[in-house]
């Protein structure tokens, strides 16, 4: 018989439909100077990111969501940061656990992170609540690929800080400002402004979003079923609660896997939900329990993602790098 028990996790990933200087130092052909425009505490709660910034002058929370198509912020926020509404503009947002859809809230004032104004004039909204992981007073909203793509993204994750620079679109083989060694993912793609990583799960191949804002990594029915798993799994799988960028609740069944690879980097033992996901989404997510401990690299102009390895974790290649 399987097991069931409950087990809330965060699977952050929005799509969306309808209307909707300070040089680090040139490289070595002294033409990519490495700007830094942003630069910001990053908290994290059980493998969830999160940034403080301000909308009319007033705090708010914002989890790291590259997994969702548009920023975004809930009912609640807007009411409490008194945003006008554009009732000639409706967003569908598609999430984890079903589609919601809302009028946009401007921004008079734009968004600050960092100390630094972003002109954004609007967001998306949504008619749920963001749950802190592990507990607290949750988030006011996402932030999502919308922002993070105008800018290579440093998401240092031992050091508990997120830096976003000007994008390098004309230098796609720009060095992060690291000293450490890193892994190369290579084979990115980007579909309505996520990044699809490659991946190979217990020798079946497929595409993932890169999702910050998913606490585990997970996969697709379809691609589960490429794999031997079904409905009526092993005694040992267990069934959870996820909620994602929606309304409700799913539950969804909990499988543990041989081997994850994603580019060089490689996870013995992961365990992963199955969930729901629609085509657009891909074939998994790769979430924060991947990311976990590592430094990020995140440049969506040039279908970039580098990550250094974990202390003796299994990698296929190592790139270098010694700066």
């Amino acid at each position: 018989m399987t097991m069931t028990r409950t087990l809330v996790i965060l699977l952050l990933l929005l799509g969306v439909a309808g209307c909707a200087a300070d040089p680090y130092g040139p490289n070595a052909a002294g033409i990519c100077p490495l700007i830094r425009v942003a630069e910001m505490p990053l908290t994290i709660q059980r493998d969830v990111m999160f940034v403080d910034g301000t909308i009319n002058n007033q705090p708010v929370r914002l989890l790291v969501d590259s997994g969702a198509e548009r920023t975004l912020l809930t009912e609640d926020a807007v009411k409490r940061l008194q945003l006008p509404r554009d009732y000639q503009h409706a967003t569908r947002t598609i999430g984890i656990g079903g589609p919601s859809t809302g009028f946009d809230a401007l921004l008079p004032h734009g968004l600050v992170l960092g100390g630094t104004d972003l002109p954004v004039d609007r967001v998306t909204v949504g008619p749920f609540s963001i749950a802190q992981a592990g507990g607290g007073a949750g988030a006011d909203g996402l932030l999502g690929a919308d922002i993070l793509l105008a800018f290579d993204v440093d998401l240092n994750l031992p050091a508990h800080r997120l830096t976003m620079y000007r994008a390098r679109r004309e230098c796609p083989t720009a060095e992060p400002p690291w000293s450490a060694q890193y892994l190369a993912i290579s084979g990115i793609t980007s579909h309505r402004d996520r990044l699809l990583l490659p991946f190979v799960l217990d020798g079946v191949n497929g595409m993932a979003i890169l999702d910050t804002g998913a606490q585990l990594s997970s996969i697709s029915g379809t691609m589960a079923a490429k794999l031997g798993v079904s409905d009526n799994g092993p005694s040992e799988d267990v069934m959870i609660t996820a909620h994602g960028a929606a309304p409700q609740e799913v539950r969804v069944r909990l499988h543990r896997f041989n081997e994850l690879r994603v580019g060089p980097a490689v996870v013995n033992g992961p365990l992963m939900p199955v969930v729901p996901m629609s085509l657009e989404m891909g074939d998994a997510l790769i979430g924060g329990d991947f990311l976990r401990g590592r430094r990020v690299w995140l440049s969506f102009s040039t279908h970039r993602v580098l990550v250094t390895p974990l202390p003796g974790a299994s990698a296929i290649a190592m790139t270098r790098t010694q700066r």
